[in-house]
């Protein structure tokens, strides 16, 4: 079985945000996290926007021989680090480039309910709402009933629209968006920072049959204290797949109400 070690990309190949010690320190609290909050090492985990693989290194030390790993990201530069240090050398790990032509339409290229646990960190932070409503959709779809996701996202409500407006947030100013549905820094590059509204949210989620795990951990972004233990200033949303059969659920393209 490889190392952790052996594992991490070479220091000069990685992004700042994920050199030294920060990759692997944040790769094991993602896995802390996500694992306190229901991941199993059995698991078939999906890893929505992997980067240059921190979440894939901590899971390489923790999933069994059943469990398994996939990771996608647009960006062929962190795909092909990951496929060259880490997928090469782990079997049940795999890493695909994604280039969705339109994003508000992408399909996962996944089948209908395989997999276990759905993982993504600083990516809903990223989409337009209409997107964020599509990956949400996409997510319910591929998940199995009873597995779970975890997202980190900034979460717009009564508490953290007040701290946004008070002129003494860190995040400076914000502009509403998309009719209401976000908050962003730059109108003219909303995707650089994106909050979504907390009641749009959990609307997407209930469309995608998926319950979200209460209480949410609100992270301190906005100018408050975390309300709870995990990892980052965001907000992680954690919910589960109705247990209910899914086959009649999803039209390509569509999902039922």
């Amino acid at each position: 079985m490889q190392s952790i070690e052996e594992l991490v990309p070479p220091e000069h190949l990685l992004p700042d945000y994920a050199r030294s010690r920060s990759y692997t320190a944040a790769g094991a609290r993602f896995l802390d996290t996500a694992a306190s909050r229901g991941l199993q090492p059995h698991h078939r985990v999906l890893d929505l926007g992997c980067g240059v693989g921190r979440f894939a290194v901590a899971l390489a030390g923790y999933l069994d021989e059943r469990g398994s790993y996939v990771g996608i990201d647009i960006h062929k530069r962190s795909i092909r680090i990951c496929q060259e240090y880490i997928g090469q050398k782990l079997d049940n790990f795999k890493f695909k480039r994604v280039r969705p032509a339109e994003a508000a339409k992408f399909r996962f290229p996944f089948r209908t309910a395989s997999f276990d646990f759905v993982f993504s960190n600083s990516l809903f932070t990223h989409l337009l709402p209409e997107v964020a409503e599509n990956y949400l959709l996409e997510i319910g779809r591929v998940l199995r009933p009873g597995g779970r996701t975890l997202n980190t996202l900034f979460l717009l409500n009564g508490e953290s629209l007040a701290q946004l407006d008070s002129g003494t947030s860190p995040q400076g100013t914000t502009h509403v968006f998309g009719g209401g549905l976000a908050r962003v820094k730059r109108i003219d590059r909303p995707q650089g920072w994106i909050a979504h509204d907390e009641d749009h949210v959990r609307e997407l989620h209930e469309r995608a049959h998926m319950q979200i795990e209460e209480p949410i951990r609100y992270g301190a972004w906005p100018g408050r204290e975390s309300s709870g233990p995990g990892f980052g200033e965001k907000d992680i949303v954690v919910a589960v797949r109705a247990r209910r059969g899914i086959r009649h659920l999803f039209v390509r393209g569509t999902s039922a109400s």
